[in-house]
């Protein structure tokens, strides 16, 4: 059994641009992740399942964790399945990347809880597919995020300062950066 973090973030600043061809905004934005987390726990299975807790009314093969587990399962060969549980804490819809967050930690994860040999680069790659600010969180930190969000440039951490965040009924606190 492997169990991993998937810290939310905030925006620091944020410039949207102008609208693109591909329907999407061009921004620029500072991205920090912060204290809150949900939780991904990999246990083996014969097959890929998915069960999540506090995420009501989201079909399994909608979330970002089935299709990041899919996909990289497709693109590496995987064999062997798993039973992924999501344990929500990051509110849904409220702009703090929990679904991107999430995603990104199955690909970290799984890349461990299978053994794979699948490069950083490998990883960006399906990261970019899944969503605007997945790469982002594939480090967290602090980072410069321009293009629709996916092309990042990692910053300065900002200082371990006495922050505090209220955001519907939410205490955040303290910056942090995001390990392997």
């Amino acid at each position: 059994m492997l169990k991993i973090r998937s810290f939310a973030k905030i925006n620091l600043s944020l410039a949207v641009l102008g609208r693109r061809l591909d329907g999407y905004h061009d921004i620029q934005t500072v991205f920090q992740t912060i204290d809150l987390c949900d939780e991904l726990e990999f246990r083996a299975s014969r097959q890929l399942e998915l069960c999540c807790e506090n995420l009501p009314g989201i079909d399994q093969r909608d979330n970002l964790v089935w299709k990041a587990a899919s996909r990289l399962a497709a693109s590496c060969g995987a064999k062997q399945g798993v039973s992924i549980t999501l344990r929500k804490k990051i509110p849904a819809g409220a702009g703090l990347g929990g679904g991107s967050s999430n995603a990104a930690a199955a690909l970290l994860g799984l890349r461990r809880f299978w053994n794979l040999d699948a490069a950083d680069s490998d990883l960006f790659s399906l990261a970019e597919e899944l969503g605007s600010d997945v790469p982002f969180f594939l480090n967290g930190g602090t980072a410069l995020g321009t293009g629709r969000g996916e092309k990042i440039e990692p910053l300065p951490d900002v200082p371990r300062t006495a922050w505090l965040w209220f955001f519907q009924g939410f205490t955040f606190q303290r910056p942090r950066r995001i390990g392997r």
